[in-house]
């Protein structure tokens, strides 16, 4: 399924003009140039989510390394690297990235473990309190309230799939209703 939904996104990103320009002959005449910028302008924002999910995953990423490091735990580098990668799955990306970085901190001392899920803890509150919000709203244009908002909302509807596409999807509702 992996593999397929790669290669169909891979061509769609291929043929993007001429799928734009199939859509656009559904609409009606007189709506057809206002369709065509709404989506070079959805095409924009969804650009810039990502930019600002690839800053925000390089940022946790950077921000767990660092932490492991001062807290002296081996393997620092690959734990926070996989705390970035795994920061694009929303909600529980950080709490399974949190999960190796405990049992390595287990090997040497359960105070550095206590630590370490302490560390993570306060790095979840920042990103979901502070980064997410501020980086989205550099990124997409978006109050930081909604966004919290539309991750909540998104959460409970659809989960994990509903946390990551809301602020995609807030940004597409706002430009198809300017």
């Amino acid at each position: 399924s992996l593999l397929t939904v790669l290669v169909i996104s891979f061509y769609l990103m291929i043929e993007r003009h001429m799928l734009k320009d199939h859509l656009i002959i559904l609409l009606p005449k007189k709506y057809q140039s206002k369709g065509r910028e709404a989506m070079t302008q959805a095409e924009s924002k969804l650009g810039l989510w990502l930019r600002g999910q690839i800053v925000l995953s390089f940022t946790i990423g950077f921000s767990a390394w660092l932490g492991l490091t001062l807290l002296g735990l081996p393997f620092a580098l690959p734990l926070g690297l996989l705390a970035g990668l795994l920061e694009i799955v929303p909600t529980i990306g950080p709490i399974i990235s949190a999960v190796p970085a405990i049992i390595v901190a287990l090997t040497i001392s359960p105070g550095l473990a206590g630590a370490v899920v302490i560390f993570y803890i306060l790095l979840q509150m920042l990103e979901n309190n502070i980064l997410v919000p501020k980086i989205m709203e550099k990124a997409v244009g978006l109050n930081p309230i909604i966004i919290i908002l539309g991750v909540l909302i998104g959460s409970q509807f659809l989960g994990i799939l509903g946390a990551l596409l809301s602020v995609p999807f807030i940004a597409m509702v706002i430009i198809i209703i300017r």
